[in-house]
């Protein structure tokens, strides 16, 4: 569903939030955060930290960082 609905809409790139979400749901065990090589429906995909309170291992300069890289490739 996700597939078809980012094909129908046809947006350049799809953010996922949380990589253990985007590690179980697009079974890449081994992922990081950041772009990844693969695409979905024609978009390329981004991985970004869960910006959860409870993630303590993401404080919240490295969430900035995190978030900011994304602008920049989007933004080129």
């Amino acid at each position: 569903m996700l597939t078809a609905k980012v094909a129908r809409l046809a947006p350049r790139w799809l953010a996922v939030v949380g990589i253990t979400v985007y590690r179980t749901a697009f079974s890449r065990p081994g992922a990081t955060t950041g772009r990844q090589d693969e695409t979905l429906g024609g978009a390329s995909l981004w991985v970004l930290p869960n910006p959860s309170g409870l993630n303590a291992l993401w404080t919240t300069p490295k969430l900035i960082e995190a978030f900011r890289d994304l602008r920049l490739q989007v933004n080129g």
